[in-house]
């Protein structure tokens, strides 16, 4: 047996060499034309990572009004780090993200090898490593990687410091530094990490030894808490507070898409998570299967994956506030699923069990119909609608709930009649069974890959070479668009958008050309140069997925403020 110690971390070593080839494969091609209905994938490394760029170049985080460094400080202090190591570039600006992938396949791992065994554990693993959304998004410099790997590991030391208390430190570490240090709109962490405190209480409350480790370990929860709070008011909160109020109400409470105003369209904004990027085909088995297989797990006496159903259940609340909502915030409900696709997959394989035995009572059932609202609402719009003029948002919420109801009573009864469960006998029947799931999941992910890989393109470092060149050594390139085309170049690029840098550019920064995308910019910057048209002349363009991105040159620019 002594072999067969070295079986599973070999097998999970393979696992994240896989995933790393996915991931580093030509780092410098441009993502797929389809991933996403927002041009986030091509302008958002630079973006996220402004402040890293201008602390390298210039030697500070601020040099203008765009300052992403109060919303994402940790990655754009990592992501600088590796500027000053490496240099400025494309592969450079993507290597932070692209580990924090790899660590979260190795996080969800051990979550759910701890949960539901090695066979799971590895399961899971595999579905992430080869996860077509996740590949794709961790191949770029953003946020959402990072944020993935920072909610695994809160709830990893959660489950883990209530056996070993000096581990919670670490969970309200990581659940605090989501929010503070990573991105903000993990603020969905803090109802979860409620949920698991109650019910943690509550299941130690006549065990007095129990409970008094558990006070100890909820302790060091906030004093993890703590320190994250303290990094984060000295680094950013003190030093730059103006400016991280005015992120915060900027990309929640006004942001220009809008919230939903009432129940019904929070409801249906909720249920549609995944609709409009087409997350939900690009990934349909998992998101089946795990949908259905995640309550029963989440449910259960496993605390791992009670956290998981919380993370899910939060997590899609808070993206039905959302009207903007581009298909990188939405990957956050990737783990959960896998997770249970994958316990689900390892209890067929081990003990045969296809249905468990339940015997649902009427609030059990009441539950069970409400959970199948929101997927019973995206089918029909998927499979019926297909973007035809359909019914109403609450005509749609409504049919959603009739079919909803009709399949749950279906299961309910079909849960009452089976008793005992429904369990898959033959060894090899099991195997089958969960071979074909296997092959669904993973070759609709190689399928997607495949097809985006031998049809790569490399516009964007194209690109960017292009308007290097273009511009003279004391140039400055200002628009939406301009720190991306500089992500190669040591030449200003000064991001212009509705509410920032926006204000007499050209007399603050020099401005000696714009960038637009389908006028875009232009429109924008008219608002203060009203005569704008008169002082540009065009000097490059090239197209970008569905887009035509201009670049002008200003003529005479000392007399545009006029």
């Amino acid at each position: 047996m002594p072999k067969t110690r070295w079986l599973v971390p070999a097998l999970l070593a393979a696992i994240v060499l896989l995933g790393l080839w996915l991931r580093a494969s030509d780092l410098r091609a441009d993502p797929p034309p389809d991933l996403s209905w927002s041009f986030a994938p091509y302008t958002d490394e630079g973006l996220n990572s402004y402040s890293a760029r201008n602390l390298v170049l210039y030697g500070n985080w601020k040099v203008d009004d765009f300052f992403p460094f109060v919303v994402y400080p940790l990655v754009n202090f990592l992501v600088a780090l590796v500027f000053k190591l490496f240099g400025i570039g494309f592969v450079q600006v993507k290597l932070v993200s692209l580990a924090a992938g790899l660590g979260s396949i190795v996080a969800l791992y051990l979550f759910v090898r701890d949960a539901a065994g090695k066979l799971a554990g590895l399961v899971a693993g595999l579905m992430l490593a080869l996860s077509f959304p996740h590949v794709m998004y961790t191949r770029l410099g953003l946020v959402e990687s990072v944020q993935i790997l920072f909610l695994l590991l809160a709830g990893l030391f959660w489950v883990r410091g209530l056996r070993r208390s000096w581990m919670m430190i670490l969970s309200g570490l990581f659940a605090a530094g989501t929010v503070l240090l990573v991105k903000v709109s993990a603020v969905f962490v803090g109802p979860v990490m409620l949920v698991m405190l109650a019910f943690a209480l509550f299941g130690a409350r006549r065990e007095p030894e129990r409970f008094s480790q558990l006070k100890r370990g909820i302790g060091l929860f906030f004093a993890g808490v703590g320190a994250a709070l303290v990094v984060w008011f000295l680094a950013v909160f003190l030093p730059h507070s103006k400016d991280y109020v005015q992120y915060v109400l900027r990309h929640s409470f006004e942001s220009p898409a809008g919230n939903p105003e009432t129940l019904g369209a929070y409801l249906f904004n909720t249920f549609t998570v995944g609709a409009r990027s087409w997350l939900f085909p690009r990934l349909v088995w998992t998101a089946l299967a795990g949908f259905l297989l995640l309550p029963g797990f989440g449910l259960s006496k496993r605390e791992g994956f009670r956290y998981l159903f919380a993370w899910f259940v939060f997590g899609l609340l808070l993206l039905g506030y959302m009207n903007y909502r581009p298909p990188r915030y939405e990957i956050i409900l990737l783990p959960p699923l896998i997770a249970a696709v994958a316990a689900g997959m390892a209890r067929l394989v081990e003990d045969g069990t296809l249905l468990p035995r339940l015997r649902p009572g009427w609030l059990r059932s009441l539950g069970w119909t409400i959970w199948l609202w929101p997927l019973a609402t995206q089918l029909y719009l998927l499979l019926l609608v297909r973007g035809r003029n359909g019914p109403t948002p609450g005509g749609a919420l409504g049919i959603g709930l009739a079919i909803a109801v009709g399949v749950g009573l279906a299961t309910v009864g079909l849960a009452r009649a089976l008793g005992q469960g429904f369990t898959v006998r033959p060894f090899p029947g099991r195997l089958i069974l969960a071979g074909v799931l296997v092959l669904l999941v993973f070759r609709l992910d190689l399928v997607q890959f495949f097809g985006w890989h031998g049809n790569r393109t490399h516009d964007m470092v194209r690109y960017s070479q292009e308007v290097d060149g273009l511009l003279p050594e004391d140039g400055v390139l200002g628009g939406s668009w301009a720190p991306a085309l500089m992500m190669e170049s040591r030449k200003r690029g000064v991001c212009i958008t509705d509410w920032a840098n926006n204000d007499d550019p050209v007399g603050r920064f020099g401005m000696t050309h714009l960038v637009s995308h389908n006028e875009n910019d232009i429109r924008q910057l008219e608002k203060s140069y009203p005569r704008l048209r008169e002082f540009l002349n065009p000097v490059w363009s090239r197209p970008v997925r569905g887009t035509r991105l201009t670049v002008f040159e200003l003529v005479r620019p000392d007399s545009v403020p006029d």
